[in-house]
């Protein structure tokens, strides 16, 4: 039975029973396709804990965790089944078929991987004739299902041309084994229903492979659609990926907006021009309400605009005002935007409107 600690995100929880464990979801459909094609069970073990613990830094929004295990786990099941129901690979259906001659049937692990892969892989343990499904410690970015697609393919195509060698040295694993004994006490740990069943303890694995590492296909391939559940929250969304947008336009001499998709970029912006922006001393009002020694207003407002999408009080775009009677020039704010974001320049139209991209992502 998979434990969790008791301050573990509950939209992880609501994940397992919604997603992973619910009888009717694309996953546990992929799966008794499978084990009807096998003429046996099929087994897929996960030590939620231990996953969460491992890959939690790239779901900064919890509630896309499950979804996207879930998701590359069909997608492995689906391409096994494929790949099994082919009469042209009738060769390696037989092989794999002998591998997995067990009487419990077809049990596979969910595991963490540091071999420097960038995407979900396949892998056959021989010392203990077993599949495993390991996800990249260090990922990148989010994996589209055509890249799940391609590369769980590869890996099926060259799962028995690769050897692992097992070891109990625990100072650089390639793999970190999910299911094994927990690192950490769980004294304070509770109890969530089950996924499949209690893991038993697994000694690091050690991958040296003979051959090179299956990657994708180089040529472009088109895209699917990902699925709403791996999609994280506006605000989290478009502040972890990439291309960061920023769009300025300049209404009139006097006021000036910067819309962006990055909150962090937009935030420097602020703060960077509010630090720097000067008093209007020639103001004509009653300094008596601005207190002892006459606290004179900026020559600029510089307003948030709070965004209409997303849960929390975030903003994606800058209103700035110019008080006097100063023409507003836009080009500190061109330049801060492409000298100190690094920002590149998309196009301009005739000094009213500058789009800016950014493809890589701040740390």
């Amino acid at each position: 039975m998979p434990f969790f600690r008791s301050s573990s995100p509950v939209k992880i929880r609501m994940g397992i029973r919604d997603t992973w464990d619910a009888p009717k979801s694309p996953l546990r459909v992929a799966i008794s396709e499978l084990s009807k094609l096998l003429g046996t069970s099929v087994e897929v073990v996960v030590d939620w804990s231990m996953l969460w613990n491992v890959l939690s830094p790239q779901y900064p929004d919890p509630t896309t965790f499950v979804p996207c295990i879930e998701e590359a786990t069909r997608v492995w099941a689906e391409c096994l089944h494929e790949r099994l129901d082919s009469d042209a690979l009738e060769d390696w259906t037989d092989k794999f078929l002998e591998k997995f001659k067990t009487p419990g049937g077809m049990r596979t692990d969910i595991g963490v991987s540091e071999n420097g892969m960038d995407r979900p892989e396949a892998v056959w343990e021989e010392n203990r004739n077993r599949m495993s499904l390991l996800f990249p410690k260090k990922a990148t970015g989010r994996v589209y299902l055509n890249t799940l697609q391609a590369g769980f393919r590869s890996d099926l195509e060259n799962l028995f041309d690769r050897k692992s060698v097992a070891t109990t040295s625990a100072a650089a694993p390639m793999t970190l084994p999910i299911g094994g004994v927990s690192a950490v006490d769980e004294d304070d740990w509770s109890v969530v229903p089950p996924t499949s069943a209690a893991a038993p303890a697994i000694a690091p694995v050690q991958r040296n492979f003979d051959t090179p590492q299956a990657q994708a296909p180089a040529e472009v391939l088109p895209e699917k659609l990902p699925t709403l559940a791996t999609l994280a929250r506006p605000e989290i969304l478009f502040e972890t990926q990439t291309p960061y947008l920023i769009y300025v336009r300049k209404y009139g001499d006097k006021a000036l907006h910067i819309e962006g998709s990055h909150q962090g970029s937009l935030t420097l912006i602020c703060e960077y021009f509010q630090k720097w922006v000067r008093k209007d001393r020639n103001y004509n009002g009653n300094c008596a309400n601005f207190g002892f020694g006459f606290d004179y207003p900026q020559v600029l407002e510089i307003d948030k605009q709070t965004s209409l999408f997303g849960l929390n009080a975030g903003f994606d775009y800058v209103k700035i005002s110019c008080n006097r009677w100063e023409l507003l020039n836009p080009t500190p704010f061109l330049a801060f935007i492409e000298i100190v974001l690094k920002y590149k320049l998309v196009e301009a139209s005739s000094g009213v409107t500058w789009f800016y991209r950014r493809d890589t992502k701040f740390i």
